[in-house]
């Protein structure tokens, strides 16, 4: 073995590994891990030119590993997207509309984040809300769970909606009473829009893809997932990863059925060391904090069960092709209906050799849990939803399916494999300790706890956020954990989250990011 180019000693090293959990030390050399283990055997590997890194009883894990982001649409809201997250009134959300309109003031204007459960008026934008805005060019702006656009007048016009327009299968323009839509289009009825919308530019997208990203690393993120994506995208993509531009990994998940377009084909199979095209993505129904997911009953606030996507024989066919093609099938299922029809789905597919995923898993019950377990699917949940989102949930869902939002704790004791993640940009803190945290203390932005028996220990937690997501991207053999010959992708904390109290755990810092041994963020 040839000597080690770096040494990292003097801190505390939470290995991920069941069989050693702590080191002293950790070597790299040509972008992997060479050893961890004790001081002494590590020391052995250093050679003339090895450089050590003294981590000042600081933390060392595998970087954070995003199971479930939305990596572009981050980067948007970097670059040139408003952000409507955090809005507490539709004032306020016309004042930061009006600031972008200033500084962009032709095209479609474009925001996203608004949570009408924020709002002091306690509803969501309507067409006319907008109008007064701004009435003389479109105004698309993107409800914070990214499924249900609230628009002015001009971009109806301009994606041809109107009193007589039929809904599409899978979803919905809301009316009011005189049938004239509001300006809310909920799921695929987005679509009717999105056929209108300017498309940004391959630049655009790769300076988002670039900036969300950077984000990322910062906060110790190395591996991340851009959680369904179509063709243009996947195009971008490439490209990046053949000019070497990529910072860190990206499992990017191709969209199967893209709104406004239909049914795409499988794309070409991609997989380098920076990124995996290999995983298809469904959407299978809406989201739960606006009150679109597939439900069994009604939800608390009005008579909607929510917007089941697919009927099941069109799933199965489109599943099947990317399962039969040894691609990853990764389908989002929040209410308990459609959790039940995607396991109707992957037991029609039967097992294989390649594990599936449950995107969000919302609303289990524990036969659900049972089966999925059977079928070894992974569960890829979002602890933070239950601090961002919880008033949602609490507002929004009847007292038994509340008791079974996210059951993470029952998710692990009935043996499933978890994945945690942020789903960013739906929410605002996307800060893989602020997910873990969320997952052990499971308290909403107000304090108050959230169905707490299905609380899990913080060394789960991290475990969910590091070996979980290489599981969930088919990469445990490079990453999740710090082990000889896995990529030396590392995050180094200000303290041990292992010993710190979990009301203090987002107090610590991420002081530095490696990605194959390479320093590419420092605090």
């Amino acid at each position: 073995m040839p000597p080690a180019e770096l040494l990292f000693r003097n801190g505390t090293l939470l290995t991920q590994e069941p069989a050693r959990s702590r080191a002293e030390a950790l070597a790299v050399g040509g972008g992997r891990i060479l050893a961890a283990g004790s001081d002494a055997d590590v020391a052995r590997l250093a050679g003339p030119d090895t450089r050590t890194v003294d981590l000042g009883g600081r933390t060392l894990l595998p970087g954070f590993n995003d199971a479930h982001a939305h990596i572009w649409k981050i980067g948007h809201l970097l670059t040139t997207m408003v952000d409507l997250r955090g809005a507490a009134s539709l004032a306020e959300i016309g004042a930061r509309l009006g600031e972008a309109a200033r500084r962009q003031p032709t095209g479609w204007l474009l925001g996203r984040g608004y949570n009408e459960a924020r709002l002091a008026e306690g509803r969501s934008p309507t067409r006319w809300d907008l109008d007064r805005l701004i009435a003389d060019r479109p105004v698309v702006l993107t409800r914070t769970c990214g499924h249900i656009y609230a628009t002015n007048s001009a971009a109806l016009a301009a994606a041809g909606i109107g009193p007589g327009t039929a809904s599409p299968p899978g979803g919905a323009i809301a009316r009011g009473t005189d049938g004239e839509p509001t300006g809310l289009l909920h799921e695929t009825a987005m679509g009717l829009v999105n056929a209108r919308m300017p498309d940004p530019s391959g630049d655009d997208y790769a300076a988002m893809i670039l900036a969300a990203l950077r984000h990322q690393l910062a906060l110790g993120i190395t591996s991340t997932n851009d959680a369904g994506v179509g063709p243009a995208l996947l195009d971008v993509y490439r490209r990046l990863d053949e000019s070497g531009a990529l910072p860190s990994r990206v499992n990017v998940m191709a969209l199967r059925k893209v709104d406004g377009v239909g049914a795409v084909p499988l794309p070409e199979r991609h997989r380098s060391d920076h990124l995996r095209i290999d995983t298809a993505k469904f959407l299978a129904d809406g989201g739960l904090s606006g009150a679109t997911a597939a439900l069994s009953v009604p939800y608390r606030h009005s008579e909607s069960r929510g917007v089941l996507r697919f009927e099941d024989g069109d799933l199965i066919a489109l599943a099947r092709e990317a399962h039969d093609a040894g691609w990853r099938i990764a389908i989002h299922a929040i209410g308990d209906v459609t959790i039940d029809q995607v396991l109707r789905v992957y037991e029609a597919l039967g097992r294989g050799p390649i594990r599936h995923r449950i995107e969000h898993f919302g609303l289990p019950d524990q036969s659900q849990l049972e089966r999925a377990a059977r079928l070894a699917v992974i569960a890829v949940p979002q602890a933070i939803f239950l601090r961002e989102l919880g008033r949602n949930f609490r507002q929004y869902l009847p007292d038994g399916l509340l008791a079974r939002a996210y059951p993470i704790r029952s998710m692990l004791d009935t043996g499933l494999t978890v994945a945690l993640s942020s789903d960013a940009p739906v929410v605002e803190d996307d800060r893989p300790l602020q997910g873990i945290r969320s997952a052990v203390d499971r308290r909403d932005d107000a304090g108050e706890p959230l169905v707490p028996e299905q609380a899990i220990g913080v060394a789960e937690a991290v475990a969910a956020y590091t070996m979980g997501g290489a599981i969930a991207s088919g990469d445990e053999d490079n990453r999740g954990s710090l082990a000889p010959g896995k990529w030396a992708d590392l995050v180094v904390l200000s303290g041990n989250p292992l010993e710190t109290p979990v009301e203090t755990l987002t107090e610590l810092t991420v002081e530095q990011t490696w990605v194959a041994g390479r320093l590419v963020y420092e605090h």
